[in-house]
């Protein structure tokens, strides 16, 4: 009886505890081993104990001989986390107004247990949790099933209440943008062992308690690897522009963008509902060292997402974000913002940086707000084709006999002072405003002119329509044709000659500086205008 007893005392003894804040390291197979072997040595005792005519109270065997043994097993088992479903809970305001946040979580787990002899139950909990040592919250539980060991899967559900928000933000940074970090679990809990009739293997005077036995003061304390969201990998679908009613020529616009993310994190994200984002330029592209949140340029851009927006996991369904152009009047972020429209306009992706500034929900909004992911808008043809030029045909008042003579003449200069009709078109869905032009014009890659439109006020401005195509101007603006590349010049002029003697037709592009109003914003637009048809206005068919 006496070795009995020394080796259960040395078995309960090699029982580890864990501490709240001290760092919980996972078992290697030949130390789980050891701690084991005195667990089997315990229950040996424990039946030589028993064999002795001379018994405490079956209580008393419970507690002295059950708790070490569930203790043991509770400690030696590594918990898998494998999915995170969050949903807000009926209420969650009487938190809100005391400066903490609840939110409901259902967590599927599976584990690997030694046998418990009994089906056995993990009661209800406050368990705190803790992200790389700092304490941010505790999650109360509903009983968690365990079964009778080995291999299990199983749910723990209940309702997480955040009452450190410095840590909780470190957390949700953690869940966007890492690739998987720790949380550890830390508790001291009741194990319920459900008694004979379920496989108890103790006697059954000890499980005679409505057959079961509780078994108090056991310590839980688990490290558990989750998955984070690697930034969401999010991908944008074309912008659109649409007018709205507006006191003002050009006004706000709405401005509306398709998107979808790829969550592969272990977290399912219920009950998002409308968040607001901000879209700003990339002021660190091409160099992408820097942290998007570091990295935010112009802002250009408020949207929001549709109500009752979730997030599963892998990769999302296309969702819409829907706001306004909002650029300051400095020069400078007019310029930016007029980059992000010359890249679109030519069918280049811009980089872009979604900032969030908050969220319907108070949970979500304390744990994502400033948290900015990067993505890029594709460029307009990239997505539905069509040509993107404002300029899309010139028609020269022009006779070309005269025009070749004063070229050839070296008497007369070198530069030809003419007058063009323009046919403009409008890209957008929403009105263009075109308030002046710039553009050199190119042919065969040769410098051959200038054509200018006078600064315009947005009274004068020449006002396109959503989609137009082909408007012509009913004014005259002036060209000059420069020969210092006259071989090319020369060629132009045969080209847009009536046939037989030319084409009747020549194509230039124009790098173009266009003066523009859309959706409230006032850019400079710069970019190039491909292919834009030259004609004589005489052989046109225009009065």
């Amino acid at each position: 009886f006496g070795g009995a007893s020394l080796l259960a005392l040395t078995a309960m003894q090699s029982v580890p505890t864990v501490e709240p804040g001290e760092p919980m390291l996972r078992a290697s197979r030949g130390s789980r081993a050891l701690r084991i072997a005195p667990m089997l040595a315990l229950l040996v005792g424990a039946g030589l104990f028993f064999s002795r005519p001379a018994e405490p109270p079956p209580s008393d065997i419970k507690l002295a001989i059950g708790k070490p043994f569930v203790q043991g097993i509770i400690s030696l088992f590594d918990m898998k986390v494998d999915n995170i479903l969050l949903q807000k809970p009926e209420s969650q305001w009487s938190h809100f107004a005391v400066g903490m946040l609840a939110f409901d979580l259902l967590i599927d787990i599976h584990m690997e247990l030694l046998f418990f002899g009994a089906q056995a139950t993990l009661a209800s909990a406050e368990i705190d949790l803790l992200f790389r040592g700092e304490r941010f919250g505790t999650l109360s539980t509903r009983p968690c099933p365990l079964g009778g060991g080995g291999k299990i899967k199983t749910q723990m559900a209940g309702q997480l209440v955040v009452d450190q928000l410095d840590v909780f933000q470190k957390i949700a940074r953690a869940v966007v943008h890492e690739d998987e970090f720790t949380v550890e679990l830390f508790s001291v809990v009741t194990v319920e062992l459900r008694g004979t009739d379920n496989g108890c293997i103790l006697r059954k005077d000890m499980c005679k308690t409505i057959g079961s036995a509780r078994i108090p003061g056991v310590t839980f304390a688990k490290s558990v690897v989750l998955k984070g969201a690697q930034g969401f990998s999010v991908e944008m679908g074309a912008l659109k522009l649409t007018d709205l009613p507006a006191t003002e020529p050009a006004g706000k616009a709405l401005i509306s963008v398709d998107a979808r993310v790829t969550n592969p994190s272990t977290f399912v994200l219920k009950d998002l509902d409308v968040f607001s984002i901000d879209i700003y330029t990339d002021d660190s592209w091409p160099k992408t060292e820097r942290p998007a949140a570091e990295s935010l340029g112009v802002k250009f851009a408020e949207v929001n997402t549709e109500a009752d927006f979730e997030l599963g996991r892998g990769q999302s369904d296309w969702f819409q974000v829907q706001g306004f152009l909002s650029v300051p009047e400095r020069e400078y972020d007019l310029v930016k913002t007029a980059d992000v429209l010359n890249h679109f306009l030519t069918s280049r992706p811009t980089p872009l940086i979604a900032s969030i500034v908050g969220s319907s929900q108070p949970f979500f909004a304390a744990a994502a707000t400033g948290t900015a992911l990067r993505a890029f808008l594709p460029g307009m043809t990239d997505k539905f084709g069509g040509c993107t030029n404002i300029v899309v045909r010139a028609y020269i008042d022009l006779d070309i006999p005269v025009a070749v003579a004063s070229l050839l003449n070296p008497l007369s200069g070198t530069t030809l002072h003419q007058y063009l009709y323009v046919a403009l078109s409008n890209p957008f869905d929403a009105t263009l405003y075109v308030c002046g032009l710039e553009a050199e014009v190119m042919f065969n890659g040769a410098h051959v002119g200038q054509v200018s439109l006078p600064q315009l006020t947005l009274e004068q401005a020449i006002v396109l329509p959503p989609s137009e195509r082909g408007f012509l101007t009913p004014n005259a603006y002036p060209i000059e044709l420069h020969a210092t590349e006259l071989p090319s010049l020369l060629q132009l002029l045969h080209d847009i000659a009536p046939q037989p003697a030319g084409k009747g037709v020549a194509y230039v592009d124009l790098n173009a500086r266009i003066h523009a109003r859309v959706g409230g914003a006032e850019p400079i637009l710069v970019y190039r205008q491909v292919n834009v048809s030259a004609q004589l206005k005489q052989f046109s068919g225009l009065p």
